[in-house]
């Protein structure tokens, strides 16, 4: 199985928790996420890149890259990372690391991994059936 099937590869559910609230959605935390990264692609390259502030000077947001080797090609994933309500840290430090967190998994999903759950409701998750079709075409 290639590397980015594995990414592609749906969560076990036990790895999958559900945000609270209003907009409830479902997510799997950073550090599992990180803990996936690693154990599929090996070591890899995470900068942040800019700091978004808000009008009051408030860091809300930053834009950040995943550099990571998937089957022998280098790919860089450029993407945002947001904290949803900056008045739930009271530093700048902590608003950037919830940004952070947030990056690397958008930044994550952009490879495919838990991008099934932005289908989890929908049904309409194809990525691993092709990539699993395509493989056993090639062998």
């Amino acid at each position: 199985m290639s590397q980015l099937s594995k990414l592609a590869t749906p969560f076990p559910d036990k790895f999958i928790e559900e945000k609270p609230g209003k907009f409830a959605a479902a997510f799997v935390p950073h550090g599992i996420v990180t803990q996936f990264l690693l154990g599929i692609l090996g070591p890899y390259d995470f900068s942040i890149d800019t700091i978004i502030r808000d009008a009051d000077g408030i860091a809300t947001g930053i834009l950040c890259t995943l550099t990571v080797d998937i089957d022998g090609r280098s790919t860089s994933i450029q993407e945002v990372g947001e904290c949803e309500n900056p008045n739930n840290w009271k530093t700048d430090g902590a608003r950037i690391k919830a940004c952070a967190s947030d990056g690397i998994k958008r930044c994550s999903m952009r490879l495919g991994l838990v991008l099934h759950l932005w289908h989890k409701k929908d049904g309409n998750y194809v990525l691993a059936e092709i990539l699993k079709n395509r493989e056993e075409e090639n062998e």
